[in-house]
């Protein structure tokens, strides 16, 4: 990706989370948390979320949750990361694009030990993109950079010029008395998609990027998931694994509650689906002498149904933002069931 692409892509990105952020934050379990104002130094107790809408938090310039001891959730402009705070130094997993220079502000905030290694959760630049910038505003050359290797073979395969690994991790490791555990089996985003857990004192933190949006339905097609279905199994992964909070890609603090939120999301929209395929016949639409237009009219026919009825369960409360996602996320496992 050369510089003008790259300018381009960010401001892209940039207008395009601006609006995005205008929408209002729903979810169905939402009475089920507690919201109060991020703190820094007061860890956040179980179903504790940070208050304020979407647009607040892109505007301002860092915020700040104390998970546990040694470990926090810091959002900027709508991305998060996790920050452990080591014997020595500093921790960070992901590094999203043109918020370098922020996320290193908020390291500041919380320690003054050094920022010596960095985690790629997968290879989208959006997550991991600001990692050169930190590189070279720390002046720190000797800043690891930990990857999968299917991480690293993905930023080879796509020659992006993130800085590359310098440390294949695989099962796990450990970073100054803190033992990450590495999951990279979730793989329904993108084949290089990898979880962590890490342990710290009595409260067990997961850093899982673009699986949940605490507080929102799913961006587009569940976040560009490359398989629906994997996806899916993906989620039941995560709420069989042994945690208490979920740093998530996106918005807010996550737990079970939004996992669990999702999962129900999607199987409705499989039964709802799976009803229109019951309902209506593929041979009504073979007229002409174009199968793509069979294939489509057959497509429209089946989302459309589908996605009324999700609207009628879904829809209210949260009407701009399912309006702009909703349909997408019924085409994803239209697809994902009519080829299985």
């Amino acid at each position: 990706m050369n510089k003008l692409t790259l300018l381009a892509w960010i401001v892209r990105s940039i207008l395009f989370l601006t609006a995005f952020a205008l929408l209002p934050a729903a979810n169905a379990t939402t009475s089920q948390f507690i919201y109060k104002p991020a703190s820094p130094t007061i860890p956040a107790v179980d179903l504790q979320k940070v208050e304020g809408g979407h647009l607040e938090r892109f505007q301002i310039p860092f915020q700040i949750q104390r998970l546990s001891d040694n470990v926090y959730w810091v959002s900027v402009s709508y991305y998060n990361v996790t920050v452990l705070v080591g014997k020595e130094s500093v921790l960070l997993i992901d590094a999203p694009i043109a918020r370098g220079k922020q996320i290193l502000e908020a390291i500041n905030t919380i320690t003054n030990k050094p920022l010596s290694a960095i985690v790629y959760s997968h290879a989208h630049s959006d997550h991991i993109g600001g990692a050169g910038v930190i590189l070279e505003e720390s002046g720190n050359n000797n800043i690891e950079l930990y990857a999968t290797e299917a991480v690293s073979d993905e930023l080879v395969s796509h020659q992006m010029t993130i800085p590359a690994p310098t440390r294949i991790i695989s099962e796990g490791f450990y970073f100054e008395g803190h033992y990450l555990k590495v999951n990279p089996n979730l793989v329904g985003h993108t084949p290089d998609n990898t979880v962590f857990l890490i342990q710290d004192g009595n409260r067990t933190i997961l850093h899982a990027v673009d699986m949940v949006h605490p507080d929102q339905l799913e961006f587009r097609n569940f976040s560009l998931a490359q398989d629906p279905i994997v996806f899916q199994n993906d989620l039941e992964a995560l709420m069989s694994m042994d945690w208490d909070v979920m740093v998530t890609g996106h918005n807010n603090l996550g737990y079970k509650e939004d996992v669990r939120f999702l999962q129900n999301y999607i199987a409705d929209i499989r039964e709802y689906l799976g009803r229109g395929f019951s309902k209506f016949n593929f041979s009504d639409h073979i007229k002409g002498d174009l199968p793509y237009a069979w294939f489509n009219g057959y497509k429209i026919e089946v989302i459309d149904f589908a996605h009324e009825l999700l609207a009628r369960k879904y829809r209210k409360g949260r009407e701009p933002e399912f309006d702009i996602v909703g349909k997408t996320h019924v085409e994803a496992f239209y697809w994902a069931m009519f080829t299985r």
